[in-house]
């Protein structure tokens, strides 16, 4: 048997993770009931005073859970954040911009907490001032974690991502028209329409952005993240090339590759590691490669099968076969398509189990017939 070696995350690297993801929803659950003027909301059967109660238990546990988010990321240590990347925007050597809304997100957050203590020593305007202005954490926050976070690309991540802003746009819209219908065009006409234009580009915002940038291969990269974790350079290149072995075979092309590494658990024990990858400057430009087995001590699975398909964005699986060894990430699989050609691929891999993404090279070699 022979084993993938993708080392496991920390403790630390889940409780960031985690403590991140509650953090965005308990400040959707502040941001939304503040925005939709919680002082004002009772229903029979439920008073004012328990909305307004939700509404401040959510937003200090909002910023409980970011402070652990903040001091979890620290201390991890995987990626190159100091102490005052948390606190000063936009500095980081780790994806400075997306970072950078974090530290924003986290100031503002820290302001409120601190004026809502001293709110006895402040001027109403001052402290209601900076309190509105916190409800710009929320947008910030919402693209800290799109940018940086490892789950961005997951299904259940963009659902919770969408019932948050679903539930604030709905707070905005209503809050704007509050009144519509009993006293006509309402006071603040220009403030109102001016949220409702808002929040309709925001969301057409989201659509468009999030499907070229963190949902796209190569988002890693793009985002800042240091070479060194990346590890996609013209010396792996060599290195692949030089393990593909087979001299004098016709090698049809070499090309790097990067994409998402995902681990997750099956049935019976066994885990599976999928690995979604976009190979750069080729016809053939996408690899699937899905490595399945019992999960082993440290992270990684033994591996009792394999399956990998090549293709194009229009035929993602015009290629597909079986792996057919592996050592460490060292990959070589035979596939084939429909008529039974068959090529030889050889994937040489670094995998960066806390961001989820997979870098490497990829040579490709003609195989022979069916």
């Amino acid at each position: 048997m022979t084993i993938v070696a993708v080392s496991g995350p920390s403790a630390l690297w889940y409780l960031t993770r985690g403590t991140g993801i509650v953090a965005l929803i308990l400040l959707t659950l502040s941001v939304a009931l503040g925005v939709a003027n919680v002082r004002r909301a009772q229903t029979e059967n439920v008073p004012r005073f328990v909305f307004d109660s939700i509404h401040r238990s959510a937003s200090l546990l909002a910023v409980v859970f970011v402070v652990l988010h903040v001091a979890t990321s620290l201390l991890d240590g995987y990626a190159p954040i100091r102490l005052i990347d948390v606190i000063v925007p936009f500095g980081s050597a780790y994806r400075p911009l997306w970072l950078g809304f974090g530290a924003v997100a986290f100031d503002l957050l820290i302001a409120v907490a601190l004026t809502s203590v001293l709110r006895r020593h402040l001027g109403y305007r001052a402290w209601r001032a900076t309190h509105w202005a916190a409800y710009a954490c929320w947008p910030v926050a919402l693209l800290h974690g799109l940018g940086t976070g490892s789950d961005t690309k997951t299904s259940w991540m963009l659902g919770i991502t969408a019932v948050c802003v679903i539930a604030v746009i709905i707070a905005v819209v209503a809050r704007a028209t509050e009144g519509w219908r009993a006293d006509g065009w309402p006071n603040h006409a220009g403030a109102r329409v001016t949220a409702l234009v808002a929040s309709a580009l925001i969301s057409l915002g989201l659509l468009v952005w999030l499907p070229s940038g963190p949902l796209a291969a190569g988002w890693a990269q793009r985002a800042g993240t240091p070479s060194s974790l990346l590890r996609t350079t013209a010396t792996v290149a060599a290195a692949g090339s030089a393990a593909a072995g087979g001299g004098g075979l016709r090698t049809l092309f070499t090309g790097l590759v990067s994409g998402t590494a995902d681990q997750g658990r099956l049935d019976h024990g066994l885990s599976e590691i999928h690995l979604s990858l976009a190979i750069s400057g080729q016809q053939f430009n996408l690899l699937g490669i899905r490595i399945i087995g019992p999960r082993v001590d440290g992270g990684g699975v033994e591996m009792t099968s394999g399956r990998v398909q090549l293709g194009t964005n229009s035929d993602p699986s015009l290629y597909r076969g079986q792996v057919t060894s592996v050592s460490g990430t060292d990959i070589v699989a035979v596939v084939s398509d429909s008529t039974g050609a068959r090529l030889r691929l050889f994937a040489r891999l670094q995998v960066d189990p806390v961001g989820g993404t997979a870098s490497g090279v990829l040579t490709c070699r003609p195989a022979g017939g069916a």
